[in-house]
């Protein structure tokens, strides 16, 4: 059998790398790295330990003599573990990867580091992931996807879109989503099927299949080519089935292969397909139920072929819209459905109005439709009689267009009036601008200062994946409003605003919240005015007041040092539809470049905070006092900067004899020295202390973080240094329904241990009643309280681990990356 369409049945181990560039013996297939290499180290941080990686592959520097710093390593603790200094690239059963050895370990082993490359289309691949591991292994994983460990890509699959427009041209499928992966199917004699759609499978550790093969035959260490992938689906005129039809180059058996898509809305995107069997044809079939085979029915909706984004005009629909051409021609047209109210003849989705009549222009339709090289359009046919020569009747064509200005226009959270753009040749053209047709991705968090086009404002600080912000200003009407910066709200218990929502309102009567009432989505990008910035949240609920406008947020965000990250306060309520916070912050302010340096008592000013710090309460380790450091701070970071030279003749001579030191002292939890990134004549220093956070405007942890004053600086009776008190952090949102009592009115130790008792006394009398008269209760009690780890049970909580796909299963040595049953509330 020729080479090209099986593997040959044999076992081979292992082939090496030169200069970066590896040849697979079984295709004759060069695999060129090179590309890997970098200017700064690859850095990678476990999400399990927080320990840091460095290294690099392929750099100029082949085989230097006499290295001396290592070209991979690990940070723990502190500490610099050398993982290697040459790496070997090697080929082991389909799988790349790059192996260092370092330093010794435990038992007289080293530590090792592997790092496996695997086969990715994307055009940008996952970010870079170690594999779990336990502290005292010697072992490192770290998996890298890369389109450089693919073989090459026929060329009609490279950028091919994966869909097909159904017979009647009104519905396109996408099967993109499902080429993310290989899928195996095991076959009873212990061989398999690895299959992918739209792309070619995916050679990687024993999946080692022909180039361009979309259906491989794994049977031991043979590969067999059972049909080459296809750019596109197709819809089979004879029987109407959504198809992939893969025939192999081999000319030998029966290699083809025929994949059958069939509707299954139940099972979602994960599902695998199954194989039928031989057919008469001499064709090996499989089925695949999934929704992406689904023929859009639902009204007034569509599917984005190419990004798979459902629009939902819903919002528009049920409404007049009332419009005037250039020539002074009035039109009245409805979105999927027109209200009763309209003008126009009774069926009509859009028509022409005079004082004297209406002109039908088309019948009212639902179906949205979509072309891939235009936007989303509803088509509305079979109007009044136009040209009575030939017959033709009007229609009308409605064209939804995405939003995209960021200032004018219906960024405002009104309706963007339809605009007539052809009213001739039997045929209505209306371009509908909202934002309901834009795609769903994050808004971008930062912007230019249009005024000074040199200075970037970033909001990235202030944006919460763990809590929502909550906003001053609605207590005394009962209303509290929940916001996150760039990114929708945070799913929190009792807050049930619509999904993907960014600013919401709720009632809150001291226990629970009702009528939660979205405020906007985070669709538009931030606008930078002057010395604000301004952000937009637009398409929520209707509006009470005028149900034609939607709900809309803007958070005005000012620059003021004392703040910290700050807090925004409800303003006012326009006309009832558009809500305004005011946003005082720290992380907007321009950096503090100057900020002088007082020798006699080793201490820094900041004017815009009003406080000082001694630096050698600070780092005392690197003896500032002496050095006459240049001081700056960055609000963004909440970071303290210094920059000093010591001169060094004899190491750094090709630096003019003097060694540089950039010192970054963050506000944060205390934490050693981190010289990661120095050299023998530049130092990169970071260093975190809670004792920066009031001097570079962040809220301090606790009380005393800054130094007393020097004798120069006002002090008030209590010695303390004059500072302008900031305004506190990311407020904390309380679960819905509970509230904080201040220090000042506590209850007392007397107050607080006679609830206890009351509480305990309570729940021992139900206990004693559920366990006489309805033991199956007291059963279920035990249950719950087991589950959320308020009683202990004897037998140790299950656990398990994940991992992304099977190369990384059969690397996994020690599984760490582990959950208990306690853990699983974390997961709704």
């Amino acid at each position: 059998m020729h080479l090209l369409f099986s593997s040959p049945s044999i076992h081979w181990q292992l082939v090496n790398g030169t200069d970066c560039i590896v040849r697979d013996p079984l295709y004759n297939v060069t695999f060129d790295f090179n590309a890997l290499s970098s200017d700064l180290n690859h850095h990678v941080t476990s999400e399990e330990s927080g320990e840091r990686f460095f290294f690099n592959v392929c750099d100029d520097e082949r085989q230097p003599v006499n290295r001396t710093e290592p070209r991979a390593y690990l940070m723990r603790a502190g500490r610099k573990i050398t993982l290697g200094y040459e790496p070997r690239l090697q080929l082991n059963d389909g799988r790349f990867q790059f192996s260092f050895t370092g330093e010794p370990c435990l038992n007289g082993s080293h530590y090792t580091l592997d790092i496996i490359l695997l086969c990715s289309y994307e055009h940008t691949p996952e970010d870079l992931r170690v594999i779990p591991h336990t502290p005292d292994q010697c072992r490192y994983f770290i998996f890298w996807d890369t389109p450089l460990a693919c073989q090459p890509l026929p060329t009609g699959l490279a950028n091919n879109r994966c869909t097909v427009r159904d017979g009647t041209d009104r519905h396109a499928f996408n099967l993109l989503p499902l080429a993310g992966a290989n899928h195996e199917i095991p076959l009873p004699d212990g061989s398999r099927f690895v299959l992918s759609v739209c792309k070619p499978v995916r050679y990687g550790h024993l999946t080692m299949c022909p180039p361009g093969t979309g259906v491989c035959r794994v049977n031991g260490t043979e590969y067999q080519d059972y049909g080459q992938a296809v750019a596109d689906p197709k819809v089979d005129t004879s029987t109407g089935r959504l198809v992939m039809e893969m025939r192999s180059k081999s000319a030998t058996g029966c290699p083809n292969s025929l994949i059958v898509f069939e509707c299954g809305r139940e099972d979602g995107l994960e599902t695998v397909p199954v194989y039928r069997g031989l057919k008469g044809n001499c064709t090996h079939e499989f089925l695949w139920r999934t929704p992406l085979a689904c023929r859009d029915t639902r009204p007034c909706s569509v599917t984005n072929p190419i990004t798979g984004t459902r629009y939902d005009l819903g919002l528009l629909a049920n409404r007049t819209y009332t419009l005037t051409s250039r020539d002074n021609r009035t039109y009245e047209l409805g979105v999927c459905h027109i209200p009763a109210s309209s003008r126009c003849p009774l069926d009509a989705g859009a028509c022409e109005v005079s004082a004297k009549q209406s002109v039908g222009l088309g019948a009212i339709a639902s179906e949205l439709q979509y072309e891939t090289t235009g936007a989303p359009y509803l088509l509305y046919r079979s109007g009044a009689v136009c040209d009575a020569t030939s017959g033709r009747r009007w229609e009308t064509r409605l064209e939804f267009i995405c939003e995209t200005d960021p200032v004018e226009g219906g960024r405002t959270g009104v309706v963007v009036p339809p605009t007539v753009v052809e009213n001739g040749d039997c045929q209505l053209v209306v371009h509908f601008e909202t934002v309901l047709v834009c795609e769903p991705a994050l808004m971008a968090c930062g912007a230019y200062n249009e005024s000074t086009i040199d200075q970037y404002v970033d909001l990235t600080p202030l944006v919460d994946s763990t809590r929502n912000y909550e906003a001053r200003g609605g207590e005394a009407h009962g209303r509290r409003y929940f916001l996150n910066v760039c990114r929708p709200l945070v799913p929190q218990y009792g807050l049930s605003c619509r999904g993907g929502a960014a600013a919401c309102e709720a009632t809150f009567d001291g226990v629970t919240a009702r009528n939660e009432t979205t405020l906007g989505f985070p669709d538009v990008s931030l606008v930078v005015a002057g010395d604000t910035v301004l952000m937009k949240y637009l398409r929520g609920d209707p509006c009470p007041q005028d149900p034609v406008t939607n709900l809309s947020s803007t958070v005005e965000f000012r620059c003021q040092p004392t703040a910290g990250r700050g807090t925004p306060v409800l303003l006012e309520i326009e006309h009832g539809c558009h809500y305004r916070f005011d946003w005082a912050t720290a992380i907007i302010c321009p950096p503090e470049r100057a900020v002088p340096f007082e020798q006699g008592n080793c201490s820094v000013h900041n004017a815009a905070t009003g406080s000082w710090i001694r630096l050698d309460t600070v780092l005392e380790d690197l003896s500032p006092c002496d050095k006459r450091p240049t001081a700056s701070v960055d609000y963004r970071a909440g970071a303290l900067n210094l920059h000093y030279t010591v001169p060094d003749a004899v190491n750094c001579s090709h630096t003019n004899g003097v060694k540089t030191f950039n010192v970054a002292v963050v506000c944060a939890p205390d934490s050693p020295l981190d010289r990661a990134a120095s050299t023998a004549c530049f130092e990169i220093i970071t260093k975190s202390s809670p004792k920066v956070c009031t001097f570079v405007g962040r809220n301090a942890s606790a009380s005393g973080d800054v130094t007393p004053t020097p004798s120069a600086v006002p002090t008030d009776p209590t010695g303390s240094p004059t500072t302008v008190p900031g305004v506190t952090g990311s407020t904390t949102p309380e679960p819905i329904g509970t509230h904080v009592q201040p220090d000042a009115e506590g209850l007392g130790a007397f107050g607080i241990i006679m609830i206890c008792l009351t509480v305990i006394s309570t729940l021992s009398a139900g206990t004693l009643y559920l366990v006489r008269r309805h033991p199956d209760r007291c059963h279920q009690l035990h249950s719950v309280l087991l589950c959320r780890g308020l009683i202990k049970n004897d037998f140790p909580s299950t656990m398990y681990s994940r991992v992304d796909n099977s190369e990384t299963s059969s690397l996994l040595l020690n599984p760490s990356n582990v959950m208990s049953d306690s853990d699983d509330d974390m997961l709704i």
